[in-house]
């Protein structure tokens, strides 16, 4: 029996271990030059914001030499930073990538204080490598290119490119990772958007029914050259009208969803949702749109969209935008229990985790969260403290909420109607939520609800050394 018991839990370490393996790259290699500098690894959490996530960090040792182990779960373009300088390569789970990463040119890239972009030598043999393989295909066109040049004059260029892209759609037949072939497919539509400048080519060619790869970095290039200043330039023609309204008065991510259906390409509703967002993100500084309420809309969005990856676009729109940024002390704010005694829940849960929710029993989607939130409470309630905080205008509505619900048995606020609590937290809408860290920083601004991925950053924090849960999306 024990013996039995002790294969058991030494399969399930084995498990483990080789899970944690395959989500994880090490980049290695010499930073000539940076000697005793720090370098880190960074990826864009979204390529609208372009918000970066730091992957590892370390020490370039005093031979020059370096080691960074990064986890991903799919091909990914990160980029390297040392002393000013960066490069980009792409990570996949369960590989290792040998480069060397050069120092600034001091002859051309001239000013120290100028954060520049160098080319990385990344040594791979393998052609299933996605580095490999980009490289491969960066020397096959720019041989087209010099051979062909004298073609992009002539009425020919198209032609001549579609018989490239078939030459080399034959050639790399035999490629299995997804990552390469709309790498490549969206490499040349913005060759082709670039060269042609026709929209309703590239449109029907690129876009009319065609998957969105959010983390795909050609893709998401074409993607927002095709859609630049999209919303706001439809706003200003009949196909539009009403979109200014959406934001500007009634602040309806509801109303703007659906009038954005009338414009050309938008038929399907997530890449509507998608260029919503962008346009929101792009219009924030633009005077025809009041910014407060381009945020009040995005916040709705980040609650209410049912693609987990737009509601992680929309809260990066939201940080970027507000003080609420990842790394910052959050602000300390009192509230009121229901017997009207004063807290300051960062205060009290100083040294801890805090999920902080914000609400009001008036809105229905922040409601809906309660029942995934009390699950969510007692699978991590130990290791993380649970506050959430009514904005209700009448406190008998949130009385009658804590009445009718003993069973939510954590740290339930009323905000007491202090303004300067709603203008600290950026709170345009409900429900709005973030996760600080013992040190009274936020980790996760906003983080996503009890229904989406929250439960993904909970248990990074009470696992921190398990390998990573599968995201919400990817169940």
């Amino acid at each position: 029996m024990m013996k039995r018991l002790f294969t058991f839990f030494f399969l399930v370490f084995a498990v483990l271990q080789l899970s944690a393996q395959v989500n994880t790259c090490t980049i290695f290699g010499t930073a000539p030059g940076r000697e005793g500098n720090v370098i880190g690894a960074y990826m864009y959490d979204d390529f609208i914001t372009y918000t970066e996530i730091k992957l590892a960090e370390g020490i370039v040792d005093d031979s020059g030499k370096f080691s960074l182990t990064v986890e991903v779960d799919q091909v990914s373009y990160v980029f390297l930073r040392c002393k000013k300088v960066h490069g980009f390569l792409y990570a996949e789970p369960g590989r290792k990538v040998e480069l060397e990463f050069p120092d600034r040119d001091p002859k051309a890239q001239v000013n120290p204080d100028v954060d520049y972009v160098v080319p990385m030598a990344i040594y791979i043999s393998d052609s299933t490598d996605m580095n490999f393989l980009a490289d491969d295909y960066n020397q096959k066109f720019d041989k087209f290119w010099r051979h062909n040049f004298q073609s992009f004059v002539t009425k020919d260029s198209l032609a001549v490119l579609d018989t490239f892209h078939l030459q080399m759609d034959r050639h790399y037949a035999f490629v299995k990772n997804p990552y390469f072939k709309p790498w490549m497919d969206y490499g040349m539509a913005s060759m082709e958007d670039g060269i042609f400048h026709s929209q309703l080519q590239s449109g029907r060619k690129y876009i009319t029914r065609k998957k969105i790869y959010y983390h795909n970095s050609e893709y998401m290039e074409f993607f927002n050259n095709f859609f630049k200043d999209y919303m706001y330039k439809w706003s200003a023609r009949k196909e539009g009208q009403g979109m200014l309204t959406c934001v500007n008065s009634l602040i309806s991510y509801d109303s703007l969803f659906s009038i954005m259906k009338k414009l050309p390409w938008l038929e399907n509703d997530s890449l509507r949702e998608l260029v919503m967002l962008k346009g929101l993100y792009e219009s924030y500084n633009n005077p025809a749109f009041n910014p407060r309420n381009i945020l009040a809309v995005v916040l709705q969005a980040s609650t209410r969209s049912k693609i987990a990856e737009h509601r992680r676009i929309a809260r990066n729109i939201i940080s970027s935008f507000t003080k609420m940024k990842r790394g910052t002390f959050a602000p300390h704010f009192l509230a009121v229990n229901k017997s009207g005694v004063e807290i300051d829940p960062l205060e009290i849960y100083k040294g801890h985790y805090i999920y902080i929710f914000f609400f009001a029993t008036w809105n229905t989607h922040a409601m809906s969260e309660f029942r995934y939130m009390a699950d969510l409470q007692k699978k991590y309630g130990k290791k993380i403290q649970f506050v959430s905080i009514s904005l209700d205008a009448d406190t008998n509505a949130y009385k009658a909420f804590l009445k009718a619900n003993p069973k939510y048995n954590w740290t339930i606020l009323h905000y007491d109607f202090r303004e300067k609590t709603k203008d600290d937290y950026s709170l345009y809408d409900v429900p709005a939520g973030f996760i600080i860290d013992p040190e009274g920083k936020l980790l996760v601004s906003p983080a996503d609800n009890p229904s989406g991925d929250l439960e993904y950053n909970l248990y990074r924090i009470a696992n921190p050394k398990a390998p990573p849960m599968i995201r919400h999306e990817d169940r």
